[in-house]
């Protein structure tokens, strides 16, 4: 496995980059949420779920509302001064992740989005506080990651990142860097 640091000079923000990929996971999220054609077979493909969940009926809806809120989710994770404070954009996955804080797995979202909750995730492993290793993201129209494939792929993911770190000794930002610099 890959990792790639995010932010020149800074330790606090790295990506999974998957052999033979031509950039990291939260580079081709947000690839994929600015590129209206993707957006729009993505959401004919989930139409049930957009109208089930989030009662739009209309593609190009929710096509405009994708683009706002990965505009405001980039600038939430890369722009300072919210990357030194990514504590404050990320959270526990779910209640397993709330009681051991090493490698938990977090989810993060534009948490105050205005119409609608918002339905873009990126998600990663919390190494330390502040310290995140995103493994990637998913457009989550349901309830929950266990409903659609492309959102258990990200689940899978997830558990494999957190598996690969824990096999290498990592638990923290130091055995982190360490490991990279191995590679």
């Amino acid at each position: 496995m890959n990792f790639v640091r995010i932010i020149d000079g800074y330790n606090h923000l790295w990506a999974v980059k998957e052999e033979g990929k031509e950039a990291d996971e939260l580079t081709l999220l947000f690839r994929d949420w600015t590129n209206g054609e993707f957006l729009f077979n993505f959401f004919m493909e989930h139409l049930d779920d957009l109208k089930d969940f989030f009662r739009i009926e209309r593609i190009d809806e929710a096509v405009s509302d994708t683009f706002e809120d990965a505009e405001v989710l980039q600038k939430l994770i890369l722009d300072f001064p919210y990357t030194e404070n990514l504590d404050e954009l990320f959270k526990p996955l779910d209640v397993t992740d709330t009681r051991i804080r090493e490698l938990s797995r977090e989810k993060a979202r534009n948490w105050e989005r205005n119409r609608h909750a918002s339905w873009l995730r990126v998600y990663a492993i919390r190494l330390e506080p502040n310290v995140y290793v995103v493994t990637g993201g998913a457009i989550k129209l349901t309830r929950t990651m266990q409903e659609r494939k492309h959102t258990m792929v990200e689940l899978d993911k997830l558990n494999r990142c957190k598996a690969y770190l824990k096999a290498h000794g990592v638990f923290d930002q130091d055995s982190f860097v360490e490991l990279t610099n191995g590679d």
